[in-house]
């Protein structure tokens, strides 16, 4: 028999069934209206998956940053190097020595599952199987997985997964602690307390939050990681590609921590005062800085009188050099980066308040008046604000006008419309001056 046809005659978990049972090696191709999905399987074991609309959270770079494996500097050395010698990513950060081989087997693994888990939940689609007499993957990274174990969770995740719909229906939602000084304990996770995190199964979010009975303050591991995340900003779609954990997981939680009256809804308003709160600790600090500039100042003029007295009228003096550089590089880069945070949250929060990003400076500045004096850096140049996959990048330029990794601030998108994170591609690049 062919392995060929539609989703709606033979279900996806079938499929994976019988190429288990006859140990096949190929590559089975599925496709909907949206995406289209390919699994490679190995004497029926799965050992590699890619999506051709691949989320953000898909890429094996990213589960290793948010896994704590390597940093954001670390993994823009190695996709710079990955485009220079089209080497596999995981291969670089091997023979760089960020990782180990292990941390990259689970990595991959983790792609694997995303993925593949993903189609359990589509409703049609058409599939093909193409019989193969060998894969090429890495034999040293990958672990092939049993079809069987795919098969029992994502069976779980399709039960599971309306009721989570029901708590979540929008996925661009942006939830807020209900109590945030309240501290919760870290429980002990048993083998079935993630099958048992405490949905309560009724017709209404609003009668399950009504009948919930009262919770201690015991939180399991994943529980915690993901309540820790939830901060009044990211909307549920950004904290599926901030979370170390898959989907459903991530998902899962949240409607848990909804059931018990631990986390709710925010409000637009909400979201903007979460986000002014979020500039709050920068002033704090620029203002503790100043508060000490006096004692600094203090070596600073010893120098600066050192160098009067020596050689008053030589710009080349190198104690002026020194000066020169100690202010640039110290303090009026801490301007700069201050006043690249206030822009970025500036801008989110008119995309929260109003539903739309600034289109250009002087839309913000007109609405934004607390900025009218802080667009161009202190040496008067411009900064620059651009889309870059899932992220909102506002940068400048240091005091010789050159890009600084310094002065470089990503944040997530939350850009409207379908699709969620990371769906809009952005108008390009817009400079924000005076």
């Amino acid at each position: 028999m062919a392995l060929e046809g539609t989703l709606r005659d033979f279900s996806f978990a079938d499929i994976l069934q019988l190429i288990s049972l006859q140990r096949k090696t190929g590559v089975l191709t599925l496709k909907d209206a949206e995406n289209v999905v390919t699994i490679s399987f190995l004497d029926g074991s799965s050992i590699g998956s890619s999506s051709l609309s691949q989320h953000p959270e898909d890429r094996i770079g990213l589960i290793l940053l948010k896994r704590g494996e390597i940093t954001e500097n670390e993994l823009e050395t190695a996709l710079k190097r990955q485009e220079e010698t089209l080497q596999r990513l995981g291969r670089i950060l091997i023979d760089y020595k960020l990782v180990d081989g292990e941390a990259v087997r689970v990595a991959l693994s983790k792609q694997i599952l995303q993925i593949v888990y993903r189609v359990f939940r589509w409703g049609d689609g058409d599939y093909h199987f193409s019989q193969e007499t060998d894969i090429d993957y890495d034999r040293d990274l990958m672990r092939p997985m049993a079809a069987d174990s795919i098969i029992m969770e994502g069976a779980r995740m399709t039960d599971e997964w309306p009721f989570i719909d029901q708590r979540i229906p929008d996925r661009e939602a942006v939830f807020i602690k209900v109590s945030p000084d309240r501290k919760f304990e870290i429980g002990e996770e048993d083998d079935d307390d993630f099958e048992n995190l405490g949905f309560s199964f009724t017709e209404t979010p609003e009668e399950s939050v009504s009948e919930a009975k009262p919770q201690d303050d015991r939180l399991l591991p994943v529980q915690f990681e993901i309540y820790g995340l939830v901060n009044g900003v990211l909307s549920v779609n950004e904290l599926i590609a901030e979370s170390p954990f898959v989907e459903f997981e991530t998902c899962k939680v949240l409607a848990d921590l909804l059931d018990r009256g631990v986390i709710r809804t925010a409000s637009q308003e909400e979201v903007a005062r979460s986000l002014s709160r979020i500039m709050e600790p920068v002033a704090e600090k620029s203002s503790v800085g100043f508060g000490i500039v006096p004692w600094l100042a203090v070596p600073f003029l010893v120098l600066f009188g050192f160098s009067l007295s020596v050689m008053p009228h030589n710009t080349a003096n190198p104690g002026f050099g020194l000066i020169s550089r100690v202010w640039d590089g110290c303090i009026l880069e801490g301007v700069s980066w201050y006043r690249i945070d206030r822009l970025s949250c500036a801008a989110e929060s008119q995309f929260f308040l109003e539903g739309l990003y600034p289109e250009n400076a002087e839309e913000l500045i007109e609405k934004l008046a607390s900025l009218q004096d802080g667009f161009a850096d202190p040496w008067d140049q411009n900064y620059r604000v651009t889309t870059r996959s899932s992220k909102l990048v506002v940068s400048g330029l240091d005091a010789s006008g050159r890009r600084s990794p310094r002065l470089l601030l990503n944040r997530p998108l939350a850009w409207e419309g379908e699709g969620g994170i990371g769906a809009y591609e952005g108008p390009g690049v817009r400079l924000l001056s005076r």
